[in-house]
């Protein structure tokens, strides 16, 4: 089974999986979020619908704000053959609201899903919009973006005495939904109760590390990345540590998690897919900010607990398809 995936007329630059997914730091995406569904099966990430054969078994359509050239590549797909489903490249909560934001965008979703041969949601808002904008239950398919920590060379997980402290996985204060600021405050806190270090993100100079330290206050040891790490860095960077902590609020994807789970951390707080999926004990909203609090200190403090947390949360990820081995099992099930 082979399946591709197109951005039609995007900015994303193609790549070929046929030979199987890249190494970590190879030139392009890495295998991961949308792309990981070509990477999974050995399939092709397109720019161009003419590219497109009838090689693969089934494509993959990325919809964007372009309503007209959603429309045109999904027609011209359709020409080819093969069954094509479509899936929201932004597919958070407020990002799917801001692209139907207007009349005529709904109106050309509603005609994309009435030619479209069915819908794969990576979130739960998604599952609401496509059936709310005409297509049934039974073609809209639920199906997480999965990660490699089943793909040798991507298990960046590092030895227990290598680790120490927490990260907090987000950095964006401008985006309301991403609880940025409640992240720090929440790491600041688990800091001081365990007496562990903790790791900032900050990519906003001077302005930026003053806002970071009043949210976190006083702890025993700030570090700071201050620069855009390439992902295999930033995976390294990752694993260096015990827990990631974030707060996310838009019912996303959940990146973060899955990096998590590339790097045998545990995930603390946000309601994002990976994170419900593979960590539901310290997932939002269900986990309060004390469950989470007294969940993280034990797990900076007893190495039992933390390694039982890391293995549960990829007994969780495999059954839940986010593991390459299991995520070409969804889709494979899709097809027939």
């Amino acid at each position: 089974m082979r399946i591709d995936v197109i951005n039609p007329w995007g900015r994303d630059a193609p790549a070929d999986w046929r030979a199987g997914p890249p190494v970590p730091g190879a030139p392009g995406h890495a295998p991961i979020n949308y792309w990981a569904w070509a990477a999974a099966t050995g399939g092709q990430f397109h720019q161009d619908p003419a590219t497109v054969t009838t090689d693969a078994d089934a494509i993959v359509q990325l919809l964007r704000w372009r309503s007209a050239a959603n429309l045109r590549a999904l027609k011209q797909l359709k020409a080819c053959g093969l069954p094509v489903f479509v899936s929201w490249k932004e597919s958070g909560q407020e990002q799917i609201a801001e692209q139907l934001r207007w009349p005529w965008r709904r109106s050309a979703l509603r005609a994309v899903l009435r030619l479209a041969d069915g819908a794969i949601a990576t979130t739960e808002p998604a599952i609401q919009h496509y059936q709310e904008y005409g297509l049934p239950a039974e073609r809209v398919h639920f199906i997480p973006t999965p990660y490699p920590f089943d793909v040798p060379g991507w298990d960046f997980a590092r030895p227990l005495a290598e680790r120490s402290g927490i990260v907090v996985g987000s950095r964006q204060f401008d985006v309301p939904s991403r609880r940025h600021a409640e992240a720090l405050q929440l790491a600041g806190t688990i800091a001081r109760a365990a007496s562990c270090a903790v790791t900032v993100f900050n990519l906003d100079g001077e302005a930026g590390r003053r806002r970071v330290l009043k949210l976190v206050g006083t702890v025993s040891e700030l570090r700071w990345i201050e620069r855009r790490l390439p992902y295999p860095e930033f995976l390294q960077e990752l694993a260096r540590h015990r827990l990631v902590i974030q707060r996310d609020a838009g019912w996303v994807p959940g990146q973060i998690a899955g990096d998590a789970l590339l790097c045998g951390l545990v995930n603390i707080g946000g309601n994002g897919t990976t994170q419900r999926l593979a960590f539901p004990a310290t997932a939002e909203p269900e986990a309060a900010e004390a469950t989470l609090t007294e969940t993280a200190i034990e797990l900076l403090r007893d190495d039992a607990a933390f390694n039982e947390a890391v293995k549960t949360s990829h007994q969780n990820a495999e059954a839940a398809g986010l593991s390459y081995r299991s995520g070409r099992a969804r889709l494979a099930a899709l097809l027939k």
